[in-house]
């Protein structure tokens, strides 16, 4: 709780999985961390046996009889009172558990089932997806995940949290394009229960639901399919003849993004041992989880103008920042030291980055045919630049750019959720279907009601923290 603020499932998934590909500083941290509180422990107990031998085998001067009595009592004594002790530390964990983190509800609900999708679930198989562009051209994509990129780090006047805005480009973006808020100023939309770590709010964006495969019979280092019977956005796209690629500057195969990419598309995953293999970068580098951002956007500079652009097909580019990834973020060369905070040094940065990059795009041959879209993944996962704002009113950023969409959009107080980013990019590219709705997500450029606004928000992330049956038969 000190460190990373997460959700229950966030971290259940995260145990169960492999760990392959995380930036070691978060494994390193962890240990001087806990092993020094373990190590005292640990001594105390030792300490105790050895009195406790002690007082059996060597008190002196005294009789048997008084030798025999006083051990028996003391040891007794010892013994009762560390055995009530391991009871009382373990019930206090549980309530600590209990108390941030909803454990008992958690389990709960993980007990009882939701009909959720059997009522509101649209396959997109059964959609009649069609191109609906009116000269019949397919748009390009370039999607790009910021890492932990919530609102909440622009000003209050922005309609974030803090005294000096952080993201001043993305805020300009934002105003300048399209962005889906909750209020008349900068917002964004809300994760649900099982889309809170990257991977959660990648698989909700791009099929319109969360994360909710059992832990030990989809796990992510074992099995060979990742959701085999979902439709998602790289399955479509791929469908209507798109040359797709996944770029990241960390290990692709970390929870499975590169087996998802490369099962539901076909993409090209562009990773960091990728990037050696094509020169990018030497064998012997490595910074942060990979390599950084500034990397990352002249590899994907390079790719588009001398890859993805050059074959005859429309492409998706798919993008995933990590500068701004918890702890604190990494401070490459282009971020300077205006602020006394790292994070707000970091975040800067990446808003700076994002902005140049957009900016690069539209001076570039491909622009006009070519749909941006910014997204964040999830909120922060540790308390920096958040660590006295209102969790509820936590939104993640959005903007969608070079979209050929009319401009009476109902774009603010909106409640929605990272699952509506799936029909709605399709919709910005010029896709139309039977209905507003795939997934468990709903078009925002159609004015209808997400199912956050019609179900309530609350009702609505209850039953997604509910088993479904439906989900277990049909996506696993």
């Amino acid at each position: 709780m000190k460190t990373f603020k997460v959700s229950i499932d966030a971290i259940i998934f995260t145990i169960t999985n492999p760990i392959k590909g995380t930036n070691s500083s978060v494994i390193t941290g962890a240990i001087k961390y806990c092993v020094p509180r373990l190590l005292i422990v640990l001594i105390i107990l030792v300490l105790l046996c050895i009195i406790d031998y002690r007082i059996n085998n060597h008190l002196v001067m005294q009789t048997k009889i008084k030798r025999l009595n006083l051990s028996i009592n003391i040891t007794q004594i010892t013994r009762v009172v560390l055995a009530l002790c391991c009871i009382v530390s373990l019930i206090l964990s549980v309530v600590y558990v209990d108390h941030h983190y909803d454990l008992f509800n958690y389990v709960k609900l993980k007990n009882q089932s939701s009909n959720l999708y059997e009522q509101y679930y649209i396959n997109p198989d059964d959609a009649e997806i069609v191109l609906s562009n009116e000269n019949g051209k397919k748009k390009n994509l370039i999607h790009i995940y910021l890492e932990s990129m919530e609102t909440t780090y622009a000003s209050t006047e922005a309609g974030g949290y803090q005294t000096t805005n952080y993201m001043p480009y993305l805020t300009q973006l934002a105003n300048e394009n399209i962005s889906f808020s909750h209020t008349n100023k900068l917002g964004g939309f809300r994760n649900t229960t099982g889309t809170t770590w990257t991977i959660g709010s990648i698989l909700s964006q791009t099929a319109g639901v969360p994360f909710s495969f059992p832990v030990d019979g989809n796990s992510m280092d074992t099995y060979k399919n990742f959701a085999p019977g979902l439709t998602n956005l790289g399955d479509i796209l791929e469908d209507f003849g798109y040359n797709q690629m996944f770029l990241c500057g960390s290990d692709g195969d970390f929870a499975g993004r590169k087996t998802y990419f490369k099962q539901h598309g076909n993409y090209e995953v562009l990773d960091y041992y990728q990037a050696i293999k094509k020169n990018y970068i030497d064998k012997d580098y490595k910074v942060w989880w990979g390599f950084e951002d500034e990397i990352l956007y002249k590899i994907a500079q390079n790719e588009l103008l001398n890859n993805l652009t050059k074959k005859d097909q429309p492409f998706n580019l798919t993008m995933l920042t990590v500068d701004t990834h918890h702890f604190e973020g990494y401070t490459c060369k282009l971020c300077g030291s205006s602020y006394s905070e790292k994070t707000a040094n970091v975040v800067s940065c990446a808003d700076k980055q994002i902005y140049n990059f957009v900016q690069w795009c539209k001076y570039q041959d491909f622009y006009e045919d070519t749909v941006i879209i910014i997204t964040g993944d999830h909120p922060r996962m540790d308390s920096c630049l958040v660590e006295n704002t209102n969790g509820n009113n936590r939104r993640i950023y959005n903007c969608f750019i070079n979209c050929d969409i009319a401009n009476n959009l109902n774009t603010q107080y909106r409640t929605f959720t990272s699952m509506d980013i799936f029909p709605t990019t399709l919709s910005a590219l010029g896709f139309s279907w039977n209905g507003n709705r795939l997934g468990l997500g709903t078009d925002m450029f159609s004015n209808e009601k997400t199912l956050a606004e019609e179900l309530g928000y609350s009702y609505f992330n209850t039953e997604l923290a509910k088993r479904s049956n439906y989900y277990l038969k049909n996506f696993s």
